[in-house]
């Protein structure tokens, strides 16, 4: 059954956005077909318009328009991520219909039913201090449309800080030096549960 495609299309900002319009413009174009997408179609575009612009004020390299930027990139996957699976539900597995929304369909690749399985070894290291970074990878799963990083500082209950990403491992910045943090990772797939890793924790230096 094709299913809506988002990993292999959205792998950097000029493609995530230019898959974004086109999702946006075909959903409206059949709107017959999408009576009630949800999310709905100006949030989406709302997304689009603050991603759009998100990246212009950060082509001038201000770290705080950079951070912007890339929670905008996450606010705009989660809704392409949301209106696929509305997609899905509404095509059955009918690859013209997955079209006709402006994604791409998957190959039949025979995926599993039920919830995305736990995340295993899951890492976050420091490979050069000082950077005030840290990078985190986990075990992939070929059936994951996305990868859910989410860290907070460590001993707070503070909400996490979520990134979404179409690799299993990804490049976390702009963190606070000499401060432990705690990371986490979920799979998004076929099944939208969420169903975490083991927290790790990590020392920033």
């Amino acid at each position: 059954m094709a299913k809506p495609t988002l990993s292999s299309k959205t792998g950097t900002e000029a493609k995530l956005l230019q898959y974004a319009e086109t999702v946006l413009a075909k959903t409206t174009e059949n709107a017959s077909i999408f009576t009630e997408p949800q999310p709905s179609l100006d949030d989406l575009s709302a997304a689009i318009d603050q991603f759009r612009g998100s990246m212009t004020e950060a082509s001038f390299r201000d770290i705080r328009q950079v951070v912007l930027k890339n929670q905008h990139a996450t606010a705009l996957k989660e809704v392409l991520y949301n209106l696929s699976l509305y997609v899905e539900t509404v095509a059955q597995g009918d690859p013209a219909i997955v079209l006709a929304a402006g994604f791409i369909p998957s190959k039949d690749l025979r995926g599993p039913v039920g919830p995305s399985p736990k995340p295993h070894d899951l890492r976050a290291v420091v490979r050069d201090a000082g950077t005030q970074s840290v990078h985190v990878r986990v075990d992939a799963w070929k059936y994951a449309r996305y990868y859910q990083f989410e860290y907070r500082k460590a001993g707070l209950d503070e909400s996490w800080e979520r990134i979404l990403s179409t690799r299993s491992k990804i490049h976390i910045t702009d963190l606070e030096y000499l401060t432990e943090y705690e990371f986490r990772a979920t799979y998004l797939g076929p099944d939208p549960a969420l169903n975490y890793s083991e927290t790790v924790r990590c020392a920033v230096t």
